[in-house]
């Protein structure tokens, strides 16, 4: 009886993760959007600088609107692959 608990348990689970990714995915279509940012020679921290990627909410700064507070976890995540593949790409 616990391990047909347990199964259902990891069944809600995965069902909870993949509407999530599914709705992370459709906001990024139609609602998100990466955002690219080159440092200047007039930025004072340009040296030893690559480009930074962050995403955003169309016409927002980072961190307004509701979806970009719900899917936060996910922004981050992708956020931190793009900069890790730019540095290896880059440097």
């Amino acid at each position: 009886m616990i391990c047909c608990d347990i199964s259902n348990v990891r069944i809600l689970v995965a069902g909870l993760l993949g509407i999530y990714i599914t709705g992370y995915g459709l906001a990024r279509i139609y609602s998100l959007q990466m955002v690219e940012h080159y440092p200047t020679k007039f930025d004072p921290e340009y040296q030893g600088k690559v480009r930074q990627d962050y995403i955003a909410k169309r016409d927002s700064q980072p961190g307004e609107g509701w979806e970009y507070q719900l899917f936060l976890p996910a922004i981050k995540t992708e956020e931190a692959i793009i900069n890790i593949i730019n540095i290896l790409v880059y440097q």
